[in-house]
């Protein structure tokens, strides 16, 4: 598709001009459009658009307001604004809002045009390049129920996930853009940027957060982590917040299970070998060539009452194993 380049100005004169100098730097006639209006862009199809060239004041509209209404019909193209010497103010504030350069009219040649455009390009593709980059990190970021959020030195909250906001929303009943700090319980706040502090400080890294919910426990781990500028000073902490309910369970079921089985290891050790013991030296005193020998009449007495106990201590065993996992939570 060949791309043409855009010129927004009513002025004949001033076209001619711009038109003439475009021509000189090598745009061709058919490589440049002019329109006089905001309104007559309504069908211009901005893929069509390599770069837009466009005067402040407009006979359709107001001379602050002409950048933004161009802005926001070609968002992803590089705009340079051309004005006059009276309204360089509002060209500079463009600047802010995302133009990529101003020129005065009067007070600029085909080279300074020339030099405008090609830098207007390369700039804008450079943002263009940093804009998929941010919201390839936002899709990341988005795309978790883990709650990521960002402040400053001030404590404010300068970044949030969509899973920070919704937990927002659940403690103020608030949308995002309609929260405020007074939406919050104060001590909860003042609890918060207490951390926040030390994090920067460098005295806390990471906590276990607890919270009741419907008369349930829920355990999050918060991390938090540093975040520095160019010159290496801290500018803000960013914190990443987990929930480890789950994690907790299945610490608390093995605490149990690792009780438990420390208890039938006593019992096997202490309580199994005794009778086994036992039974092992009745069998060495039993007589078995003498069925009427006096003394075997006590030791199979001695024999049933070992086997016995033997008996109840394997059950024990057994009981212990049972309840071991019955009772406990069961994390699916």
């Amino acid at each position: 598709m060949n791309k043409f380049l855009l010129v927004i100005e009513d002025d004949d004169y001033a076209f001619g001009i711009i038109e003439l100098q475009l021509k000189n730097i090598g745009y061709p006639h058919t490589g440049i459009k002019r329109y006089s209006k905001l309104s007559a862009l309504k069908n211009v199809n901005p893929d069509e658009v390599e770069i837009v060239l466009t005067d402040l004041t407009l006979p359709d509209s107001a001379c602050s307001d002409t950048f933004k209404r161009v802005k926001k019909k070609f968002p992803y193209k590089p705009v340079i604004v051309i004005t006059g010497s009276a309204e360089i103010e509002i060209a500079i504030k463009s600047l802010q809002q995302g133009a990529q350069d101003y020129l005065v009219k009067g007070e600029f040649n085909e080279a300074i045009l020339k030099k405008s455009i090609l830098f207007a390009i390369e700039r804008n593709k450079v943002y263009d390049h940093v804009y998929i980059e941010r919201q390839k990190l936002h899709a990341i970021i988005n795309n978790t129920e883990d709650i990521i959020w960002l402040v400053n030195t001030n404590h404010k909250i300068i970044l949030g996930n969509d899973s920070f906001w919704k937990r927002l929303k659940k403690i103020s009943g608030k949308e995002k853009k309609e929260i405020r700090s007074s939406d919050l319980d104060d001590e909860l706040v003042k609890k918060w940027k207490g951390f926040y502090q030390k994090a920067m400080n460098g005295e806390l890294t990471k906590m276990i957060w607890q919270e009741l919910h419907h008369g349930e426990k829920t355990y999050e781990e918060i991390r938090f982590n540093l975040i520095h500028n160019k010159d290496n000073n801290i500018i803000g902490v960013s914190c990443f917040s987990r929930d480890i309910t789950k994690q907790f369970a299945h610490l608390k079921m093995i605490k149990t299970q690792n009780k438990q089985l420390k208890e039938i290891a006593w019992v096997h050790s202490h309580e199994v070998r005794g009778p086994i013991t036992t039974i092992l030296g009745m069998a060495q005193l039993f007589n078995v060539d003498a069925n009427d020998h006096e003394e075997n009449a006590e030791i199979l007495t001695n024999l049933i009452t070992a086997t016995t106990k033997l008996d109840d201590v394997i059950k024990k065993i057994n009981s212990y194993t049972i309840t071991s996992w019955r009772g406990l939570p069961i994390i699916k």
